[in-house]
């Protein structure tokens, strides 16, 4: 399986909160082997990303070019669960998520997709 291609927002919870399906509903995240691009209707964020070799789980590093996160860094990983994607997110910017969960009060953001 390969992160290529489009994605939907499943289920995503942040700070250990989840999210409104209603907010997620459409947005389709467009990757492929060295950048992203969220899109709302029109693309609202995009960027490249960058494989981080000798991590288990698999990890990127993913750099805004443009949108809100112009200029951030963000590390996360991923795996997959039978068709679907799981990504955790470290949006404190400070290191590789250590396991797939969004902790109450914290920054880590864990996303569900499925495949468009």
């Amino acid at each position: 399986m390969t992160i290529r291609g489009k994605w939907k927002i499943a289920e995503a919870a942040l700070g250990g909160k989840n999210l409104p399906a209603d907010v997620l509903e459409k947005m389709v995240l467009e990757l492929d082997e060295n950048s992203y691009q969220l899109i709302e209707g029109k693309v609202i964020d995009s960027g490249v990303i960058e494989s981080i070799p000798n991590t288990s789980p698999k990890a990127l590093a993913i750099t805004g070019v443009f949108g809100p996160n112009k200029g951030k860094t963000y590390q996360c990983i991923y795996r997959f669960d039978g068709e679907d994607m799981i990504m955790c997110y470290n949006l404190g910017g400070d290191g590789v998520p250590e396991e797939f969960e969004s902790k109450e009060n914290s920054l880590f953001y864990l996303v569900r997709y499925r495949r468009v």
